[in-house]
């Protein structure tokens, strides 16, 4: 799944992050091909929209109804199987991982639950799914990491550190990549390989040198982006700032592609996102029991990309915030980073995950509750 940040909720890098990929995208701001720009009715900045996307048809799978059973209250993150069938989908209130059927969307098991202890999760911030039978995992903001088989079985826990945990990825042969904010002076995200035994202390890639994370009068740098990982263990990134871009990354640490859309214009923050996110980091950190470190500065745009997916066939999918929150917008790319189009779905959007026929989405429906959507991939 990934597929990138999954909206948490504290410290720093995990509130920018819910701030900067608020799902907000709407049906008249986009472009399949690119062309002319023009200003969104929201205000949110400009885009290139001289070709109208393809609109998508969603149904729910996991309705968003209170009554359901169980009802969902606060889901974070979801990640699809198709070899074996099963959508998973990591609940927060009360923390477990529910799996339900892929096909019907009949609820089958909830793994896990509130604790410290084994098969337990303190705070579950994202969720990664090896797909093929292989584990779940569930990553906690402490930075422990719970496998589960898919059998239902509690497979193991490993603790990675240092840093703050912030985001799980699957990459291969049952091992997973665990990102981490480090903060000043180290001021680094960092991505570790882990198992169900263990995990390495070396990080496989630090982001110090990648394009995009850092502006100008920032003391800081901003690691709080979208994402995934291809079907190659290629990790995939997608840094702020005003360039559409996405990097991928290769097993030993290199930037082998910028992906991007320069047709498509910069998203700069108003002054009241930039002083809700302050307030956010700061109500974070108390929550704590910690101070905000002093200086902080929030990056003047928001990265283009709120989420990221890898499907099997290595294409590549990205949750845009392009436009408002009455629809989302996702651009897809081939296996080679060639943007391929844009589609719209009228639901508002937090995560996606893609196989190879379906387009997974977690939403809201237009009364505010969470539940699962699914749509076709164009041509499929």
């Amino acid at each position: 799944m990934a597929s990138g940040y999954r909206l948490t909720g504290a410290g720093v890098a995990v509130v920018l992050m819910a701030a900067t990929l608020s799902p907000v995208a709407c049906r008249d701001g986009t472009s399949e091909r690119g062309g002319r720009a023009r200003r969104s009715e929201a205000g949110r900045g400009e885009y290139a929209d001289a070709i109208a996307p393809r609109h998508l048809e969603a149904r729910w799978l996991v309705a968003p109804d209170v009554s359901g059973e169980p009802p969902l209250a606060a889901p974070l993150a979801l990640a699809v199987d198709e070899y074996i069938g099963r959508l998973y989908l990591l609940e927060t209130q009360p923390p477990e991982l529910r799996v339900y059927d892929l096909e019907s969307g009949v609820f089958l098991d909830a793994l896990g639950r509130a604790g410290d202890g084994p098969g337990e999760y303190r705070r579950p911030i994202a969720l990664a799914v090896e797909t093929g039978g292989g584990l779940a995992a569930v990553l906690s903001m402490s930075g422990r990491v719970t496998f589960w088989r898919t059998d239902g079985g509690l497979a193991g826990t490993v603790r990675i550190g240092p840093g703050l945990a912030t985001d799980i990825v699957a990459a291969r042969a049952d091992s997973f990549y665990v990102k981490s904010d480090v903060f000043p002076p180290a001021d680094v995200a960092e991505f570790r390989v882990v198992a169900v035994d263990t995990a390495l202390e070396r990080p496989r890639f630090r982001d110090l040198n990648v394009p995009g994370t850092e502006e100008p009068g920032r003391p800081y740098r901003n690691h709080s982006y979208a994402v995934a990982a291809t079907p190659a263990g290629d990790l995939l990134l997608a840094p702020p700032g005003p360039e559409y871009t996405i990097l991928r990354v290769g097993a030993g640490g290199d930037v082998l592609q910028q992906i991007g859309r320069p047709e498509v214009t910069p998203l700069a923050r108003s002054e009241e996102e930039i002083e809700a996110i302050r307030e956010r980091v700061r109500r974070a950190f108390a929550a704590l029991g910690r101070a905000a470190p002093q200086g902080t500065r929030v990056p003047r745009y928001r990265s283009h990309v709120a989420r990221l997916a890898a499907a099997p066939d290595a294409s590549i999918w990205a949750l845009t915030q392009r436009g408002d929150s009455s629809a989302a917008i996702i651009d897809w790319f081939d296996a080679d980073g060639v943007y391929s189009g844009s589609v719209v779905v009228d639901l508002r959007v937090s995560e996606l995950a893609v196989s190879s026929t379906d387009i997974y989405l977690l939403a809201r429906s237009r009364f505010d509750l969470p539940g699962v959507a699914v749509a076709r991939r164009p041509g499929r």
